[in-house]
């Protein structure tokens, strides 16, 4: 499937462009709008043809005139080719609305509403993954949502994991880094490659890759032999060797035999042709891939799969469309006059059985690798949006042995780029404790570092400055609630979390801790003493720690940062920016007094 002489748009110039991806948005439904012109004409020219068709049949027939035999033939000509042109029109005018709804989808990721796109990722949710539930990883809102443009079943799993703390290597998130470069500067390529895989959301199931059972012996040599008694027969009845109640005789031996087979044959074909539209679509992303000249060599190697490697083994796309033509066979099934005739006379079902066992015997080895090309492509395609709706940048990745956290103006990647207010902060093993009023910024601060870490860790850019990070685990507590079912309260679910910190810091490997407000769900004494503990246990050479809290008497502990308010008339205003030292403002009687809790009760 190609794109249309389009060639004067530059889509690399929408990323962070709402204005200009607008400007685009406009130029594609007038493209479209005169598409949906030619198609209504077309149709009217088929009508009209058929008509011709009919009228020159009529004349030809019942008045002998030659030229209504001509004019019908022209008339069927025309008819045919009309056909094939309606249906790649049909084809081009689905793209184009696929292809728009990708630039709408980029649009609503500028502009707010983002939240409203399909895929959440709810279904990765995990009830033992802490990390992605308090840095909404997943589900709605999530980043996840944000991100995702993948629509095969491999693609969204494939981003899945990689938005998890996989472990790594640095150099594999290094070679990833670069093909999302890339594919964030090749937009026309990327929103392509989404409004071809956008086919498969019409279809549930993938199309299936088994592992090959071939046809018995037998069954092959009855699918080549029968039909060769049958030509015979036809022979004989005409050269009156005998009677032409043979042929009529093979024919029902041979219908029968396909009645019986027929459920043998179905559990052989149905697996392949059940899903057209997905093998399809398959189709078009591959070819797709296969035609771009790539610079990354993460990106070739992903190419060199699909395009097959000399006479080795044969290429995804030359199976796929082998495929497609199967399916074209297949699809006389539709045609039950036609299939019919064709299993009486030639076992049709048998012989789509023999030939789907040896397509899968050829080429599932090279679909599976497809597959998986695939869903890697919509995995760093996914990594890719960012470029083009935020101010991003790549964070280097260091193999420093110790921890290290050198961010420079970082955003909250899920906050809207007007509203999200930027900081800085430069860490090397140690532990910090940020103190501040109600709403001052404190949480939203730990989950910005959360998230672009979990970013920079999937090979994505960042959102901000600049990032300098070695490899580290990272650990939150955020979200903390209570678990009725299991008996756990608020403070006991946060002790669980801590713990998780401890026993991995004995291992000595690099490790980032996120704890916010620690040990709200306990009584201010408990709290202190408990929180004190933590926190010298935490600090160690292999750890950054960073806890935010509204008790001063932690201060002492570590360094200090704070978020602080300031206040104009009876307005209470934040800035959001991260200073160093110790808070020295309070909100909460202030909080109390504007929803009017602070007044005396009338007596």
């Amino acid at each position: 499937m190609k794109q249309e002489n389009m060639e004067q748009i530059n889509d690399s110039e929408i990323n962070g462009n709402p204005e200009k991806l607008n400007e685009y948005l406009q130029i594609y439904r007038e493209y479209q709008k005169k598409k949906k012109k030619l198609d209504n004409r077309i149709s009217l020219f088929r009508l009209l043809a058929f008509l011709l068709l009919v009228g020159g049949v009529l004349v030809g027939w019942l008045a002998g005139r030659t030229w209504g035999w001509v004019i019908a033939f022209l008339a069927l000509a025309t008819f045919l080719f009309l056909i094939c042109y309606h249906a790649r029109l049909a084809d081009l005018q689905e793209y184009l609305e696929r292809f728009i709804l990708v630039h709408e989808r980029y649009l609503l990721r500028m502009q707010g509403g983002w939240e409203t796109l399909p895929e959440t990722g709810s279904e990765f949710l995990q009830e033992t993954d802490y990390v992605s539930a308090d840095l909404d990883v997943f589900g709605t809102g999530s980043l996840y949502q944000l991100l995702c443009v993948a629509h095969t079943p491999e693609g969204k799993k494939r981003l899945a994991q990689v938005l998890r703390q996989a472990p790594e290597e640095t150099e594999k998130r290094k070679r990833r880094q670069q093909a999302v470069a890339e594919l964030g500067k090749n937009s026309r390529f990327a929103l392509h490659l989404e409004a071809v895989a956008m086919n498969r959301d019409k279809t549930q199931k993938p199309v299936p890759v088994e592992e090959p059972k071939p046809v018995p012996a037998w069954l092959k040599i009855l699918a080549w032999v029968y039909p060769m008694i049958v030509v015979f027969g036809i022979l004989g009845a005409v050269f009156s060797w005998w009677n032409a109640g043979v042929v009529i005789a093979l024919f029902f031996v041979g219908w029968i035999v396909s009645c019986g087979l027929s459920g043998y044959c179905a559990e052989k074909t149905d697996a392949l042709f059940l899903n057209a539209q997905a093998m399809k679509s398959n189709l078009y992303m591959l070819e797709s891939i296969a035609s771009v000249e790539f610079e990354t060599e993460y990106l070739k190697e992903l190419q060199q799969t699909v395009t097959g490697q000399g006479n080795e083994r044969e290429g995804v796309i030359r199976g796929l469309r082998s495929l497609e033509r199967l399916l074209a066979a297949a699809n006389i099934k539709y045609n039950p006059i036609l299939h019919w005739l064709l299993c009486g006379i030639c076992l049709y079902d048998l012989h789509l059985a023999v030939m789907g066992a040896d397509w899968q015997k050829k080429y599932s080895t090279a679909m599976e690798a497809g597959i998986q090309v695939l869903g890697e492509l919509e995995m760093l395609s996914s990594l890719a949006v960012l470029i083009r709706i935020r101010q991003t940048v790549f964070p280097v990745l260091q193999t420093s042995a110790s921890p290290v956290l050198h961010a420079t103006e970082l955003v909250h990647p899920l906050l809207p780029p007007e509203q999200a207010v930027p900081n800085s902060i430069d860490l090397h093993c140690q532990t910090i404790v940020i103190t501040g009023s109600n709403m001052s910024g404190k949480t939203t601060f730990l989950r910005t570092l959360g998230l672009n870490l979990i970013l920079a860790y999937a090979g994505a850019p960042i959102c901000g400055q600049g990032l300098q990070v070695s490899q580290m685990r990272l650990f939150t507590s955020m979200r903390i609630t209570d678990d009725v079912k299991h008996g756990i309260s608020t403070f006991y679910a946060e002790i669980l979390r801590i713990k998780e910190m401890v026993e991995y810091g004995r291992q000595e490997r690099p490790m980032l801790c996120l704890i916010d407000e620690i040990f709200k769900g306990t009584n201010s004494a408990d709290r202190i003493v408990g929180a004190e503990t933590i926190i010298r246990r935490l600090s160690a050479p292999y750890s950054i720690v960073i806890v935010s809290t509204h008790d001063f008497e932690l201060c002492d502990l570590a360094e200090n940062y704070h978020f602080e308010e300031s206040y104009t008339e009876d307005t209470i205003q934040f800035d959001y920016q991260l200073k160093k030292g110790k808070c020295t403002t309070t909100n909460a009687l202030y909080l109390l007094k504007m929803a009017g809790l602070t007044e005396e009760r009338k007596k």
